[in-house]
């Protein structure tokens, strides 16, 4: 489903280069669930943005479902993130006004799904992670668990191959943390791929496989 073959992410600084992803190479099978550990600093958001198809890389290739992305338009990187990867953003990133219903409808109003078919699936997913008796709250009349499965809910609305969470547990206590990682494993039971973005190597254990990156080079890879 993934190959990542000598991924790299350089940014000019004056007169030198910082390589933020030095080649690196990998494959995620589908229905795997990955998790890319390392500390601050040490590439893994750099990775993050760029299998999310929120950058492209300065070298290498990204292929998804057999196709290359690496090179698309940010156009085209648009669609493929909004058909094919569902993103669970740090920190949340939902809209304060909007209900959690609509939070999670938000993706499907942004395709043109009908109005009822978006609303009747925004709800079923709210069923899905627990919260279905929170359908009308905003998110400040949430605790950070509850927002979190919103946010994951909102990630699954259009029904994505691949669930790319990036440090999902990073601001939760440790009962909320449970529950998040609860859900995601049974969101990878049900056959979902997912790929979970942490610096803390207890959460990344929870997942079946390890991407270990520091200094912006893959240095283990729990499945060789």
């Amino acid at each position: 489903m993934i190959h990542a073959e000598s991924l790299t992410k350089a940014y000019p600084m004056g007169s030198r280069t910082l390589m933020a992803l030095d080649a690196v190479t990998f494959h995620i099978a589908p229905g795997e669930y990955a998790a890319i550990v390392g500390p601050s600093g040490s590439g893994k958001s750099t990775l993050m943005h760029l299998l999310g198809c929120l950058d492209s890389p300065t070298s290498g290739s990204y292929r998804l479902h057999g196709r290359d992305v690496s090179s698309l338009s940010s156009d085209a990187l648009a669609k493929v993130r909004g058909e094919e990867i569902g993103i669970d953003f740090q920190g949340f990133q939902l809209i304060p006004r909007l209900t959690a219903l609509e939070n999670v409808a938000l993706p499907m109003v942004l395709c043109g799904t009908p109005p009822a078919e978006r609303l009747a699936r925004a709800e079923a997913l709210l069923q899905r992670v627990g919260l279905g008796n929170r359908l009308q709250h905003k998110p400040a009349q949430l605790s950070g668990g509850q927002q979190q499965r919103v946010a994951i809910a909102r990630a699954l609305a259009r029904d994505p191959a691949v669930l790319l969470a990036d440090e999902p547990t990073g601001s939760l206590d440790p009962r909320a943390t449970k529950d998040v990682l609860t859900l995601l494993d049974e969101l990878h039971h049900e056959g979902r791929t997912v790929l979970l973005i942490t610096h803390d190597m207890e959460v990344a254990c929870r997942a079946d496989r390890q991407l270990e990156i520091a200094e912006g080079k893959l240095i283990r890879d729990s499945k060789s």
